[in-house]
Formats: C-alpha cells, sequence, structure tokens
C-alpha cells in the first residue's frame, strides 16, 4: 500500500520492508565481526524495536542471549521529555558484551538515559545498535555504534514503530503526510 490511515492521520510509504531488510543485513556483518566471539547480551528495547530485534537476531550464529526492557517516552507524535522505565533490566550485565537495541534515535534523550543507567551496571562494553537515526533532531551529543539507516525528521509508524500504539505491525515504514 502506498498510504494507509491511522486514527486521524495519513501516512504515505516511506521505507519498504526489501530495503529495511537489506540495510539490517549491512549492519549485522558489521557487528558480526565486532561481536562474534564476545557473547554479548543484546537488550532490545521494547515495544518499538521487537521487529528490529527479530530481524537482526537471525544473523548471528554465535552464542548470545537476549533480553527485553520497555521504557516510554511518546505520547502521540511527539516525545513528552520524560522518559519511564515500565519493565527495567534483571538480568546481571557486569563484565558483560552487551549491546542495546533500538528502533530510533530521534532526539537522543532516550539512549542517553539508557547508556547512563546501564553504565551504571558495570558492563565490559557498551553498544547501541539503532535501526533509525534522525539525526536533523537529535538533542545529545549521544552517537550509535551501529545504524541501519539514516532518515529524515519525519513521524514514521511500522515495522514496530506507532501512533498511539497501532502500526506497529506493518511490515513497511510510512511517514505521516502534510
Amino acid at each position: 500500500m502506498s498510504t494507509i490511515q491511522i486514527k486521524d492521520k495519513q501516512f504515505e510509504l516511506s521505507i519498504p520492508e526489501k530495503d529495511i531488510l537489506k540495510s539490517i543485513g549491512n549492519m549485522a556483518k558489521q557487528m558480526y565481526n565486532d561481536l562474534h566471539d564476545k557473547d554479548p547480551l543484546f537488550i532490545c528495547v521494547l515495544n518499538g524495536a521487537f521487529m528490529f530485534a527479530s530481524d537482526l537476531m537471525k544473523h548471528f550464529d554465535f552464542p548470545c542471549e537476549i533480553t527485553f526492557i520497555r521504557l516510554k517516552s511518546y505520547q502521540g507524535t511527539a516525545t513528552s521529555g520524560n522518559i519511564k522505565e515500565v519493565h527495567g533490566l534483571i538480568e546481571d550485565i557486569k563484565d558483560r558484551h552487551v549491546v542495546i537495541i533500538e528502533d530510533i534515535i530521534d532526539t537522543g534523550h532516550t539512549i542517553q538515559y539508557l547508556k547512563q543507567s546501564t553504565l551504571k551496571r558495570q558492563p565490559k562494553s557498551l553498544r547501541v545498535a539503532a535501526l533509525l537515526f534522525k539525526p536533523d533532531a537529535l538533542q545529545t551529543g549521544i552517537k550509535a555504534d551501529y545504524v541501519a539507516m539514516e532518515i529524515p525528521n519525519d513521524f514514521i509508524v511500522g515495522y514496530g514503530l506507532d501512533y498511539n500504539g497501532h502500526g506497529r505491525n506493518l511490515k513497511d515504514i510510512y511517514k505521516v503526510k502534510n
């Protein structure tokens, strides 16, 4: 579909699934080279990164683990600026190689919060893998170690990303129509 309706907004196709999967595959090759001998722990940030994490993990045939945390910072189409930990990390990560899997980095506040709280638990190393990065929206000096795609500062849905809880199930990524 080239356009979809979710609640009160219309969205148009921005990134087809085949392009998403190709970008994830390219990023996974770099990650594989860096992590294949480290038995990393991947931390998937729910709800948005679940599809990304699933497709990313399929590229790794080395020993690793995955766990999940849930944060909330969005209301409607804008970040609230408040980060709430809905389901926190329960694993011991001291002296582990840790990779945070995030769906999107826009302002950078969520990933900055997550990196700071994770570093307090003394991992051996900490990396960030993001499906999407909006350089024009960034408000912090935070950088991801791995980025599948850079995108403009549009509001998007699909492939795990939502608009008020809807649209996560879409296989493609759509941007809001102006």
